[in-house]
Order: C-alpha cells, then structure tokens, then sequence
C-alpha cells in the first residue's frame, strides 16, 4: 500500500472519536485494576494469575498510543506506533479472557506455586489476614453483605471478563479506523506530487525522423544525358 501523505491522512483521521476510544480505554483500565484487587484481596492464591493488572496497564499504555496519535502528533508515524500497541493489547485481552473463562469455570484453580491450594486455607499468612480485612469492609456494603469468597471472586472475575471483551474490541475497532483511513490518505494525493514526468524514450529505441510525402520519381543517369543534349 502506497505510504499516506502526512496532511491527506490528517484531513481523514477521526481524531475526536480517538479521543473518545481512548477516555473509554482509562475507564476499562481502571475497572481491570480494581476488579483484580479485589479477585487478590478475596483470596490471594486461587484464581489468580493477576491478569487484570497487567491487562489494565497495557490498556493504558494504549490510551497514550491513542491520544499521541490523535492529538499530540497527529501524523501515519504516530497513528502506526498505535498500531502496534494495539495488536500487544489485544494480545493481552484475548489472554485476559481465556484466563477469566477458565477461571469462572474452574473456581478452585490454583496455578501460582505447587502449594498454592495449602495456602489459600492457611491461617497464619499475611494473606490470610489480608483477605480478612478485605471482606470486613466488603461485606460492610449494605449491596455485598453476604457475599461469601466464591461470590465475591465470581463477581469479579465476571465483570473482568466483560470488560476485557469490551477493550478487545476497542482494539479491532482502532485497527480498522487505521488501515481505512490509511487507505483513504493514500487515494488522495497531494497537488505538489501530481506534476506529470517528462517522457524519456527506452535506451536503444530509434529515434523517429519527421515523414514526408512521396518523391518524385528520378530519370536514370543516361536519360537525363541525352535530354540535356537534345536540341530544339
């Protein structure tokens, strides 16, 4: 595909809507984080492989992308670094919601350390008291006040779930935003790159003399002799 003019690929760039993506993108992240807190904070060592931490900082890390691209230096680097942003947080979100699946499915999956079932019934660790403290809180939530460790955690994890399915397709959407938008700035091109090139005929090729019309026919040499030598 031919490389956008820089001021053609402005012209067709939804910068607005970028902005908005992005604003939705920060929302999404933080619910990620929290919803990973409180999947942590239910029980440390089930469930969890802290995807929706590092899922929600990739997803910030793509608001930045977006809003380089949309406001700061609106311009097909920018919109291309973006790109690439994109596709490792989509590969981030589909991770997110194979590891949130599993887990609704699966509520006493253990995949942090060998030990890990052990200890999430252990009652002398720092997680132990932690989890205490959480649902002491939690539970004091007039909305949540009987909610017990395995309703807690598929709460989270069903609300982390839908939120990641929801930053995978802001990401789809970012990418087909791009190569349309590409593609349109790549169909205008700029008056400056439009001058018709003088044409240089191939090396080797003839070239063409101007035709005339027919000559003459010429009398032969002797002819013409006797005609001279003719006397009238």
């Amino acid at each position: 595909m031919v490389s956008p003019d820089k001021e053609a690929f402005v012209k067709v760039w939804p910068r607005c809507f970028l902005v908005f993506l992005g604003v939705v993108e920060v929302i999404a992240a933080i619910v990620l984080i929290v919803t990973e807190f409180g999947n942590v904070a239910s029980n440390f060592w089930t469930t969890n492989v802290f995807a929706g931490g590092w899922c929600g900082i990739i997803m910030i890390a793509h608001f930045f992308g977006l809003f380089v691209a949309a406001c700061c230096s609106p311009s097909p680097p920018a919109a291309f670094r973006a790109v690439v942003i994109t596709i490792i947080a989509l590969v981030a979100c589909g991770v997110l919601i194979g590891f949130d699946a599993y887990f609704i499915a699966t509520p006493s999956a253990c995949l942090l350390t060998s030990s890990c079932s052990t200890n999430a019934v252990s009652t002398s660790s720092f997680s132990y008291y932690f989890r205490q403290s959480f649902f002491l809180a939690f539970n004091s939530l007039s909305a949540f006040s009987s909610y017990t460790e395995s309703q807690a955690k598929f709460l989270f994890r069903t609300i982390q779930l839908s939120v990641g399915a929801l930053c995978f397709v802001l990401c789809i959407v970012y990418l087909v935003i791009y190569y349309v938008s590409r593609g349109k700035a790549s169909d205008k091109v700029s008056p400056s790159t439009n001058q018709p090139t003088p044409y240089a005929p191939p090396p080797g090729a003839r070239s063409q003399q101007p035709q005339y019309g027919p000559r003459a026919p010429q009398p032969a040499p002797n002819q013409a002799t006797r005609n001279q030598s003719k006397r009238y």
